[in-house]
Parts: structure tokens; C-alpha cells; sequence
């Protein structure tokens, strides 16, 4: 088949503006649109199901404008399977399902052709979206639907552990802890951000028995649900209707719904549906005509490529007003060029401006595309109003992500000070700051995404059981939680993963032969490892409570005062100043705006530190997140290991 050379060129003689493509409802009529304009025919194929021997009937399309195919049937169809079929050079056929379908059958295989709408649950249009005015406004929990209730002690019942429905289950407990929706509502967090549930590869949807995971980024239909998280894989329909009580539940109580979309690579190469479609146009190319593989997976998709681009922003339009979804989280969002970035993110605002969209500012390999064009975080400036994961802030305080047993600034390593205060100050310039310039990169504070855990690499607990396993367990606990404590009382967006408040760990069986040690009993890229590595395991939590209630007591001091949640750079600077101490590593800085003034202080030394307060203080939190409203006016106390708020009594 002919390939292009010059796609901007391309694009402008054949990119088509509408919104219409796929399957659509018009006055009793169903109306399929495609696009590829090298096709020589297109073929619409309709089946009775989601899987065999069952084609109805096949439909040539009609060539319209612009590169697209039409067809139109003058009845309403529903409850119908269907793929197209794309021909080039006469003689090389492909059939393949619709990359604009919406809904699908087992495997993903065969686009579904329904009625959302009558999906709906019971009082859907009723329940409003959480609105979230700034991303600084948010606290992020990520979750992946199996992991969160696949523990047999989440009280989930059996059919629904590991399901969609499993987020719609009150009054869950482990003895006396709660579980799941409920601890999602005890701890605070503002929003839930899903790993992919969008239609992924890896997992066979039709053996719902047999042992498989996957985290989700393999993608195969961008704008279906993943079947393997519904009750019942095999009828589309359930996994809509499933996925939308999901969300109104959430909604119902208070938090917000965001989805991982990975539309940085496909994971199928020449047998995805895009290739198959319209072949060489939707992936980038090296310049020997062989795919480019800039996110590690097998190849990178072309958002600059207009169809693409526009794919990409009707896909999340579609997903944002079909399930409510209140943001979006980027995989590997460095692959995408800056424009698309902008485009989405002005889209996005003209549909709802108070989603949240922030991404990974780095790639999985190398790209052909310049870098000076891609979401790279050292491009931050030219795409201000999208958060980038702070992976600074990450390494200083915990140590480096890739080395096992590098130290951070909670296990010892002193030198992380400089780095962590940028972080702190919402990576954006402050007045006090001079050290660590790569660490000054955000635009403005709701452009850092704080954390220091994620599904990718060591949880916290198990990266401190590697470098600081010198420590006794009570030391490594006291690392946990000043970790904790850093990222939330940071300015910018914190982020925690399911689990981290209360010291989740990803267990593994070493292989036979192989060393056991700290680093081989624990999973650090855990993407299809089985349940006994990554379910949450909700016996820990009462085991833990105390770090639990540690963190819950973090998210109310940061919900309680604007001054740790401060919007812009100047609010930051002007409010934000650190307290010389003598000695960098022990943190002291305070917050003052509105007549309320905090102190802050930060001791990652095994001994105790003192500070002379000048002015009347009590302890807002302690380091078992407590109070004590005790008036303190001169020596305070700092216990080893630990951060504590002092609040200013007034008057």
C-alpha cells in the first residue's frame, strides 16, 4: 500500500471536522461512518453475536467526502454486532472492529451497537458531578478495580469482588475496619482515579475463571469498558451499566470519578484496528518506514496527526459526558505533542472546565518527534493549565524509584533537602529557593502532582523494607508517614495509591533458584502478577490502623485551611516562608494568609530537634495526627522522625 510522506500535507486535503463517526441515531435511521481515504471499498458486516459463525449480513459503504464512508439503515438497529471491513489496492481486505465504536462484545472483537441512554441507572441524571474549582482542591486515590476488592477479606460478596459493582457496596468491614466504598468515605480522599477500564488485550473476558491480570495498559478499544470487570462479560450491556453505577455511587458520596487513558500506543501493532483501518497513518514512523517506539510497548500513536488528534479529543469528550468522569490521567502523556495537549485540554473546558487532567511528563522510549514539541515536563510552560506527576518531589523523598536501596530524604539521605523544598513549595519559584533549579518547573502549583507511590515500581512500604531495612519496623513506620505527611501538606495535588495509608506491600514468591532477599520478596512491576500480589489486603489496614488514622487526619488538615492548598505562584511566594534552623535537612517553614498562621516542621533525624516559637502555638497535628489545643510560646519539642503542625492562637 501506498504510504504517505507528507502527512501535514495529507491532513489538510483529506481531514474530516465532523464528529459523526462510528454509529449514530437519526430520526429512526442508523447512519455508520468511517474514515480512510486510501480505501478502495469499505464493507459493514453485521453479526448476531459478540463471537462465531454468525453474520447477518454484509453492507458496502458509500464514499462521501473527505475520506469518508457511509451507510445508512433505514431502521433502528439495536442490540447488533458489527465490524467493518477496509480493502486497499483492490485486493488486500482487513476486517477489523470499529476504532468509534462504544460498545463491544467479549474480547472486544466486534463493536456493539445499543441504546446508552436506556443504561442509565435509576436517578443518573439526578446525582451531579463533585466540582473541584482547582486541582489543588483534590486528593487522588488510585485504584484498580480487581485489586480493590479481590482480598476475600474486603466483604465484597463472591460474584462482585473484582467487578465494577464491588465500588457500589455499603457497609463492607474486615472486624471492625472498614472496607472499600466505606473506607474510600472514612479517609477523605476527593477522587478516585481508576487504572484503565477502558477495553484492554491481555485478559481473556471469556474465562472469567481462570487466573489473569492486568493492570490495563495494553488498549484495545479506547471507548468501551473492559469486560472482564462487568458480572457478566459476554453481555455488552452490563459492563455500561455496571461502570455507571460505579460512578454514581462515587458521585453520590462526594468523590470524583478520573480515568487512566492510554492513548500513547496501541497494543497491537499491524493487527490493530487502527492500522487495519487506515494502515501507516495512526502510528509514527521512524524514518525507515519501520514503527517507532517511543513507548517501550511496540510502537507510539501520531497525535499530530490530525484524524488522530481528533480522535483522541471526541474519544474523551464521549467518555467525559457519557460516564461523568471528572478528569483524566495521561499515560505516558510526553508522546503526545503540545498542541494535542492544548487542544484536549481547551475541549475539555468547553465541556466542563472543572475536570482534572494531568499526565506523565516523560516517554517509555525514544520518539521521532522533536522533543521540543512533546509534553515533556521541562516543556511545562506551554502547557500551564495540565498537571505533571512530580517525580522530583517522589525521589527526594523516598530515594531513587529505579535503585532499590537508594535512600530519600525519610531514610537518611539529608542532601534530598534542597530538592524536597522545591517540592514543597509546589515546584514553582519562591523567593528563598535557589538551589535545585530542575526541580523549579511548574507554571503554577496546580501544575505538580505530588506522591510518592503509584501502581508502578515499590509501593512505599516495600521500598523502605529494601534501603531502610537497617531501621527497626517502629522507625521505618514513623519514614511511612512523614512520607505521607509531605506529600499532602504540600503545595500542588497529592496523590496516594489504594493501600498506602496503611502500608501496602506487593508480596512475592521468589522462583525457584533464586535469591531470597528484601528486593526478590516484593513485586516491583507487578502489571500481571497474580492476586496475591496486587489485591489490597484489608487485614493490613487493621493491622495498621494507626497510620490510617494518621493519614485521615493529614486530609482534614489539608481540607481545613486554603493556605495548603494555595493556587497560584504568587499566593505561594507571598504566603509560603522558610525559617532558617541552622541546619537544611530540618525543615522548618510556615503558611500565613486570612489572620491564620501554621508552622511546620520536619525532622528526619532519629534524635529529637527543638525550635523557639515567638509566638503563642498550639499542636494541630502531632505525629500520631492528633491535637492538643495545650497554648505553647518557646521550646517545642520536634520527636525523631516525624512532622509537626503547630496552628497560632489569635488573640
Amino acid at each position: 500500500m501506498y504510504k504517505i510522506t507528507d502527512y501535514h500535507q495529507f491532513d489538510i486535503d483529506n481531514a474530516y471536522d465532523g464528529d459523526d463517526l462510528g454509529v449514530r441515531y437519526y430520526d429512526g435511521k442508523t447512519v455508520f461512518k468511517t474514515w480512510s481515504p486510501l480505501a478502495t471499498a469499505v464493507y459493514l458486516n453485521l453479526y448476531l453475536g459478540g463471537e462465531g459463525e454468525n453474520r447477518l449480513e454484509t453492507l458496502p459503504l458509500e464514499r462521501i467526502d473527505r475520506g469518508v464512508w457511509y451507510v445508512e439503515l433505514l431502521r433502528r438497529v439495536e442490540r447488533v454486532y458489527y465490524t467493518f471491513t477496509f480493502e486497499f489496492d483492490y485486493n488486500t481486505r482487513y476486517e477489523t472492529a470499529d476504532i468509534y465504536a462504544r460498545a463491544c462484545g467479549i474480547n472486544g472483537r466486534r463493536g456493539y451497537i445499543a441504546d446508552l441512554k436506556s443504561l442509565d441507572p435509576p436517578g443518573w441524571d439526578s446525582v451531579p458531578r463533585p466540582v473541584c474549582e482547582n486541582a489543588c482542591d483534590a486528593i487522588v486515590y488510585e485504584c484498580h478495580i480487581r485489586d480493590f476488592s479481590s482480598d476475600p477479606d474486603s466483604g465484597i460478596p463472591d460474584e462482585d469482588r473484582g467487578k465494577f459493582t464491588a465500588f457500589t457496596k455499603k457497609g463492607t468491614k474486615y472486624k471492625n475496619v472498614s472496607t472499600c466504598l466505606d473506607h474510600l468515605k472514612e479517609l477523605g480522599i476527593t477522587h478516585v482515579q481508576l487504572l484503565p477500564v477502558f477495553d484492554y488485550a491481555t485478559v481473556d473476558e471469556s474465562r472469567p475463571d481462570k487466573a489473569q491480570y492486568n493492570w490495563g495498559y495494553d488498549p484495545l478499544n479506547y471507548n468501551c469498558l473492559e469486560g472482564s470487570y462487568s458480572t457478566d462479560p459476554f453481555d455488552p450491556e452490563a459492563r455500561i451499566a455496571q461502570f455507571k453505577q460505579l460512578v454514581m455511587t462515587l458521585h453520590k458520596n462526594g468523590i470524583g470519578v478520573i480515568m487512566d487513558v492510554v492513548y500513547n500506543h496501541t497494543y497491537f501493532t499491524e493487527e490493530s484496528a487502527f492500522h487495519k483501518s487506515f494502515p501507516y497513518y495512526y502510528h509514527r514512523l521512524n524514518k525507515d518506514g519501520k514503527f517507532s517506539n517511543g513507548s517501550g510497548c511496540g510502537n507510539e500513536t501520531a497525535s499530530d496527526h490530525i484524524m488522530y488528534r481528533r480522535f483522541m479529543v471526541n474519544s474523551l469528550k464521549f467518555l467525559a459526558e457519557e460516564y461523568k468522569l471528572d478528569g483524566f490521567r495521561f499515560d505516558l502523556m510526553a508522546l503526545h505533542d503540545i498542541e494535542t495537549v492544548n487542544y484536549i485540554r481547551d475541549e475539555l473546558d468547553r465541556y466542563c472546565p472543572h475536570l482534572l487532567m494531568y499526565g506523565e511528563g516523560w516517554t517509555g522510549g525514544e520518539s521521532p518527534l522533536s522533543s521540543d514539541r512533546l509534553a515533556y515536563k521541562w516543556n511545562s510552560y506551554q502547557f500551564a493549565r495540565v498537571g505533571l506527576f512530580n517525580d522530583n518531589i517522589r525521589d527526594a523523598i523516598k530515594g531513587g524509584t529505579f535503585n532499590p536501596y537508594d535512600i530519600g530524604y525519610v531514610s537518611g539521605n539529608r542532601n534530598a533537602f534542597h530538592t524536597l523544598k522545591r517540592g514543597i513549595a509546589g515546584s514553582v519559584p519562591h523567593r528563598q529557593l535557589n538551589d535545585a533549579p530542575e526541580a523549579c518547573w511548574a507554571f503554577e502549583p496546580d501544575q505538580a502532582v505530588n506522591y510518592c507511590e503509584a501502581h508502578d515500581n515499590h509501593t512505599l512500604w516495600d521500598k523502605l523494607s529494601i534501603c531502610a531495612k537497617h531501621f527497626d519496623r517502629q522507625d521505618r513506620v514513623k519514614m511511612d508517614k512523614l512520607a505521607g505527611a509531605l506529600v499532602l501538606l504540600s503545595q500542588g495535588m497529592p496523590f496516594l495509591q489504594l493501600g498506602q495509608d496503611f502500608l501496602r506491600s506487593k508480596p512475592r514468591i521468589p522462583t525457584n533458584g533464586e535469591e531470597v532477599n528484601e528486593v526478590t520478596l516484593v513485586d516491583h512491576n507487578s502489571y500481571n502478577s497474580p492476586d496475591y500480589t496486587n489485591s489490597v489486603k484489608w487485614a493490613e489496614k487493621a493491622e495498621n490502623i494507626d497510620v490510617f488514622n494518621y493519614y485521615r487526619s493529614l486530609i482534614k488538615l489539608r481540607k481545613s485551611s486554603p493556605l495548603f492548598r494555595l493556587r497560584t505562584k504568587e499566593e505561594v511566594d507571598a504566603c509560603l516562608n522558610f525559617e532558617d534552623t541552622g541546619d537544611g535537612s530540618f525543615i522548618v517553614f510556615t503558611l500565613e494568609g486570612n489572620g491564620d498562621k501554621f508552622l511546620i516542621a520536619v525532622n528526619p533525624y532519629t534524635e529529637e530537634r527543638h525550635i523557639e516559637l515567638r509566638e503563642k502555638y498550639y499542636i494541630r497535628l502531632n505525629e500520631e495526627g492528633k491535637m492538643n489545643k495545650f497554648p505553647i510560646s518557646s521550646n517545642a519539642v520536634i520527636p525523631p522522625i516525624s512532622l509537626i503542625v503547630f496552628k497560632r492562637i489569635n488573640g
